[in-house]
Parts: C-alpha cells; structure tokens; sequence
C-alpha cells in the first residue's frame, strides 16, 4: 500500500495542500499515510486520534478513546469499519472536537481506497464557523428580539418536554402565566417607547426570581409564561404572589418618567394525562383569565376557576 503513495510525490503533494485533516488507512485500519494538517494539528492538540502517526491502528484509538467525545469517536469508527468492510460507500459525520479554550466541530468523511489493496481515506474539515452560524441562527430564532427571553416557539418546545418527563417520571412541574395589566393604557398614554421598557422591566424583575432551571419566555404581546420543573401546585402559586409584589411595587423608569405597573398571574400544574404543554397553557390561561376578570394584580390557581375562558384582554 505505501508503495502505491511513493510511486509518485504528486500524490503527496495533493495531500498536503489540502486544508482538511487526512489520513490513509489499510483495509484493517492501520494508518498508512497521513497529510500535512493532520500532524500539524496533531501537534497542537492533545487528541488521540489525531496524534496517532503511520503505524498506529486508527480503528483501537478511536475505540480506546475515553472522556468528552468518546462517543463519537466509537460511533465513527464503527462509520470506518462499514466503509472499510465495503457495507457502505461513504460515511460523514459532524462532531464537536473543543478544546479548554474555544468550540470546535469537525466533518468527518470516509470514502474507500479503490485500489487492489483495499483500505479509506478519512478526512476531518473543521466546520466551526458553520456550526457556530447555525447556532447564532437557532438562538436567534427562539430568542424574543425585545426582551431577549425565549419566545413561544422556544418555550413550546422545552414545555413539551416537561409534559413527557411528568408523564414518564410521574414528577411534578407547573406553569405560570403573566400579563401585564393596562398595557395598552401604558403605551397610549406614555407611548411604545416606555411600554418596550415594561416589558424589559418584568422580564429582568422575573429573571432575577427564579431559578436556573425555570423557562421564562414571552409568549405574546404582554404575555409571558414560566415553567417551572419539579414545583408542585403550591409552590407554584408561592412564587408567583411573589412576583405579583415584585411588580407591583417596582416601578418603571425612562428617563424622566416613571410609571407604575401591575400583573396579573394564573397558575396550574402539569398533569400526567396532558397531551402537550398547550393543555396546561389553556388551564394557565383560565386562571389568568380569572385574575383580569376579578379585578387583575392578583394570583389566581386552577383548579379553583372555570376550565373555559375566553380570549385575554389587557
């Protein structure tokens, strides 16, 4: 097999130009060659596979890896071995490689050596500006440009899967729904300017009340909903009478102006039988329903309201 890479430097020279991380493997998966990039960022780097010189059996160090990443380095040699075995004609994978001090993602690629001899040629392309795009992009997309809370898409996704870990595990979680009452009186008679500084307002005075793993987001106009993971019922409705004060007795400032708000909360548990977290959100929104209808700037809990409510209004 070497001889076939000495037979010309053209190969050689091909090989090192190349940006990506190459190695050649035999159809054992003994390393047979490897280009410029992959000992240059061999020796920067303290990963296996990637110090792994001509001589070493790529396929053991993949699968003697421990510690961050071991799996994906077992799955992608079982990748090698079905292109090496001649089951599959091309595997690629995306995997993160970081290091102590920065994220990185690679693409590994595998193709066979079409030769007599057999083998593959792997190759590892660094795809961190891509990843690192498409992370930006799927933050953006679940991120209220206002408030920066998560947004309802982003809050339905993780509720969904609350409801499944109360269904499965039989735990507790709950659901609080916000609304900032006179919200319209706000920007009426102090314009979009001061109600934009509401919002941000709640959103920072709720944040700073809850815990790491609660899910704030605002889910409409004025609207934000919290979930809130291994609570019951009670401690549910605790927190929020203690958002209710918070509100109330913050007030608002811009500039020179001051104003003062109140909110309204509805509160209900998640049940096992829940088909989604929407379920829940239709209790929450009785609730809060209820505490408008009642006078606002008060908690209000389900069960203790009619189940059927009609739209909200500030």
């Amino acid at each position: 097999m070497t001889s076939i890479l000495q037979t010309t430097g053209f190969a050689v020279a091909v090989l090192d130009a190349l940006a990506s991380n190459i190695c050649i493997v035999d159809r054992v998966g003994e390393i047979i060659a490897v280009n410029r990039a992959w000992q240059n960022f061999g020796a920067a780097n303290s990963i296996d596979v990637y110090r792994s010189d001509v001589g070493t059996h790529y396929l053991k160090v993949c699968r003697g890896a421990v510690g961050p990443g071991s799996e994906e380095a077992e799955d992608f040699a079982t990748g090698v071995q079905s292109v090496l075995s001649g089951e599959t004609a091309l595997f690629q994978m995306e995997y993160p490689c970081h290091s102590p001090t920065e994220s990185r993602w690679f693409l590994g690629r595998v193709t066979p050596l079409k030769v007599k001899q057999q083998g593959a040629v792997i190759s590892h392309l660094n795809i961190t500006d891509r990843k690192m795009l498409e992370v930006d992009l799927a933050r953006l997309a679940a991120t209220d440009p206002l408030t920066g809370l998560p947004n309802r898409r982003y809050f339905l996704q993780i509720g969904n899967g609350e409801v499944e870990r109360v269904r499965r595990f039989r735990s507790s979680a709950s659901v609080i729904m916000i609304d900032v009452d006179h919200f319209k009186g706000v920007n009426d008679t102090y314009g979009h300017a001061m109600g934009d500084e509401t919002l941000r307002c709640l959103s920072r005075l709720c944040t700073g009340s809850i815990r790491q793993i609660d899910v704030l987001a605002r889910i409409g106009g004025e609207e934000f909903a919290v979930i809130l993971p291994a609570t019951d019922l009670p401690g549910a409705a605790k927190l929020a009478e203690k958002l209710r004060e918070m509100v109330e007795k913050t007030p608002v400032q811009k500039e020179n102006t001051m104003v003062r708000i109140t909110a309204s909360f509805g509160v209900t548990e998640i049940f096992a039988d829940d088909r989604n977290i929407d379920d829940a959100l239709a209790r929450a929104d009785a609730a809060l329903y209820e505490a408008k209808r009642t006078g606002r700037n008060c908690v209000k809990v389900f069960p203790d309201v009619r189940y059927a409510a009609p739209e909200l209004h500030s």
